[in-house]
């Protein structure tokens, strides 16, 4: 790589980091103040209340997505591909659960909703000692990734910067040649340890990989402070990934000009979930004050104090006579009903910035018990929900497709996958990579190509008791007789619901094996 070059990385890694502190603070300062909301703090040695509004719509929207988790089912664009497309349906699945994306796709919402967006890292790591490898997929710290200022698309920037601390001793073992005397970028150290734990970070060294493209070709530069430790250029290699993106998915909450990211629930909720908090303070403070009975006594009144605030005392002693200017009753007044009106519309208006309101979580409100009338409350007041997961959908949907093309850059040797068919049970499948064939066969192999469709794992209860009772129904309304197949598929044909597809394809199998018992019958008649 050439010097020019490289300083020309170093400087961009400089100034992405310096335009990216401000995003890095906000993140920092909602993540130590919702942390503050879960717990008592205290202000002038009182404690002062706070409540949990914002995790709670928080974790329901994380639950909603976990509840739609999403499996993808590939598609070829070519038919003579359709059997690879098949195998890739059944074993993309396994080798996501391989990697653990469940737990990394959860992380990912709780970062998402939080901070306005999160970032996956889609890698091939190779294997120890000359082994295989494997499809990696990783939760990326938003704080450890930078990109170009101003752009609303990851693949657009020209660098993309990834760092991580490693331990110092470590990293001169790996690159024995290097002569690596500093700890890294000095100013992006002093800030990391600032956001982390400075005694965490002190033998470690900051380590860099920069992403950048030439061309059509990805291709990446490993390095610390002023060395550099690695190079795919330098390696002689022509691209990193075939592709030709970053490894690297954005999924972004809300959409925003100018910005990778927009903003999370924690920024939209901060500000009235705090004005509640000072309410609850106020309620508070008066709730101990007029709750609490307490006298004004004269200097020469004669009355026994202690006796007379000891609740276990029968008598009170008294030096002579007791009128009503020695002692007299002082509570403090409650506060106007208003206030505690106007706090419940404060937490009203919370939940409806939030789309979090009781019936999503399965209360009842406004005289509504009916099951179907929550149910259809419950599905209605879940637009937001669901637009939120047909975005993080979209990122899925890039995830998957690198997932593929990483299998068929780096699989070389025939990987065995223990799959499940569409009746739940084993089916081992062999999966070579189509790379072999590329390099048998030259330029005149048609490399399949294939597309991503997303479908939803349906977890909920409710889910799954409405898709029995449309089964329930479809039966009952003799659906599934031989004798009504034609007309059963006019019917399912109009309708809309999960499995539709394999109801049409059973029905379509009676209505050809009847057509054929039919034919036979009348052979059989005129013989």
């Amino acid at each position: 790589m050439k010097q020019e070059f490289f300083r020309e990385i170093k400087e961009s890694f400089r100034k992405y980091a310096e335009w990216k502190s401000q995003f890095d603070s906000r993140i920092i300062e909602n993540t130590e103040w919702l942390d503050s909301q879960m717990r008592f703090s205290k202000e002038n040695d009182e404690v002062a209340p706070t409540t949990a509004f914002v995790f709670n719509a928080i974790a329901n929207k994380h639950a909603d997505a976990m509840d739609n988790f999403p499996e993808p089912n590939i598609l070829p664009r070519h038919e003579e591909d359709e059997e690879e497309a098949k195998s890739l349906s059944k074993i993309i699945p396994v080798q996501l659960e391989m990697s653990g994306f469940r737990r990394v796709y959860s992380r990912n919402w709780w970062v998402k909703l939080k901070h306005g967006g999160a970032l996956y890292g889609v890698f091939f790591n190779s294997g120890a000692d000359g082994g295989m490898g494997e499809v990696a997929i990783k939760d990326l710290n938003l704080l450890n990734v930078f990109w170009e200022p101003c752009i609303t698309d990851l693949q657009e920037s020209r660098f993309l910067f990834i760092t991580s601390f490693v331990r110092t001793d470590e990293l001169k073992q790996m690159y024995p040649k290097k002569n690596i005397t500093s700890c890294g970028d000095e100013a992006q150290i002093k800030r990391m340890r600032h956001i982390w734990d400075e005694e965490v970070y002190r033998d470690k060294s900051l380590v860099v990989d920069c992403y950048y493209k030439v061309g059509s070709a990805v291709h990446m530069a490993k390095f610390t402070g002023d060395i550099l430790l690695d190079s795919t250029e330098d390696r002689g290699m022509a691209t990193l990934y075939d592709h030709g993106l970053y490894p690297v998915v954005a999924d972004p909450l809300f959409a925003s000009e100018n910005s990778l990211f927009g903003a999370g629930f924690i920024d939209i909720m901060k500000n009235p979930q705090e004005y509640i908090n000072k309410m609850d303070s106020i309620i508070s403070k008066n709730a101990f004050v007029s709750g609490k009975v307490r006298f004004i006594i004269k200097d020469n009144g004669g009355i026994n104090e202690h006796e007379l605030t000891d609740l276990s005392s029968d008598i009170i002693h008294a030096a002579g006579s007791v009128g009503e200017d020695s002692i007299r009753q002082f509570q403090a007044s409650p506060l106007d009903s208003f206030i505690i009106s106007h706090r419940k519309s404060k937490i009203t208006e919370l939940k409806e910035i939030a789309g979090n309101r009781d019936f999503q979580q399965g209360g009842a409100s406004n005289g509504v018990t009916a099951y179907s009338a929550i149910s259809a409350l419950q599905q209605a007041g879940e637009k937001l929900s669901r637009d939120m997961i047909y975005e993080s959908y979209e990122a899925y949907r890039q995830i998957i497709l690198m997932c593929v093309e990483i299998i068929r850059q780096f699989y070389f040797e025939p990987r065995f996958f223990r799959c499940r068919n569409d009746m739940g049970k084993s089916e081992y499948i062999v999966y070579s990579n189509g790379g072999l064939a590329v390099q048998e066969y030259g330029e005149g192999y048609r490399r399949p190509e294939f597309d991503v469709e997303v479908s939803v794992q349906k977890n909920s209860p409710y889910s799954k008791a409405e898709q029995n009772e449309t089964a329930k129904q479809l039966y009952k309304l003799g659906v599934f007789d031989p004798n009504n197949a034609q007309k059963s598929m006019m019917l399912v044909e109009l309708m809309q619901f999960e499995g539709k597809a394999k109801v049409l394809d059973y029905l379509k199998k009676i209505a050809e094996r009847s057509k054929q018992e039919n034919g036979e019958n009348k052979q059989s008649g005129t013989k």
